[in-house]
């Protein structure tokens, strides 16, 4: 319980942190700290349902600073999850390379995912040429932060004495002997 409350608060703080600094900087130019974050949980966490808790709650905490929809990020952040988590199993997410390019897919997902549902709700314009000329911008700066991000979660996990620090390993079916 401890690993997922430093994660929890450590993540929160993180997105509120990300808010003030949107203030200056195009958001565009800064990493989505609670994708990016909850992608971690996905790679480190071996509890499934903790870590859906987790990224449920730190969506909604994304709900909340961002004034979007209340649940979209939420929903979106679960998702991110299961596919962080499907990823860890059925491919070798360790080394940095293949987390920025898992990311920049993921991100590029994320993002048409809530411009559809903005423009399903009736919110904002939804998906629109301004936003596809930046996406690719915006999938290259999360991309570059995965990986220092993803090992902090890592390191938090482990130093708050947890058995969900250890990393996920890859599946690999069983060799058939010749009879």
């Amino acid at each position: 319980m401890r690993p997922a409350a430093a994660v929890l608060l450590v993540g929160a703080v993180l997105l509120m942190v990300q808010g003030a600094i949107n203030a200056f900087v195009p958001p565009h130019w800064t990493p989505h700290i609670g994708l990016l974050v909850v992608v971690g949980v996905g790679l480190h966490w071996r509890n499934a349902a903790a870590g859906v808790l987790l990224a449920a709650l730190l969506g909604f905490v994304a709900d909340l600073l961002s004034g979007s929809l209340l649940g979209e990020q939420a929903l979106l952040g679960v998702v991110a999850f299961a596919a962080a988590r499907l990823g860890s199993q059925h491919l070798n997410l360790r080394a940095a390379l293949p987390q920025m390019v898992f990311v920049f897919g993921l991100v590029c997902a994320h993002s048409l995912c809530i411009g559809l549902l903005d423009s399903f709700f009736g919110v904002r314009a939804g998906i629109g040429s301004w936003m596809l000329r930046i996406l690719p911008l915006y999938a290259a700066v999360n991309a570059v932060f995965a990986p220092i991000v993803i090992r902090g979660v890592g390191a938090l996990a482990a130093a708050f004495g947890s058995e969900e620090a250890g990393r996920r390993s890859v599946r690999l079916p069983g060799a058939r002997r010749a009879t």
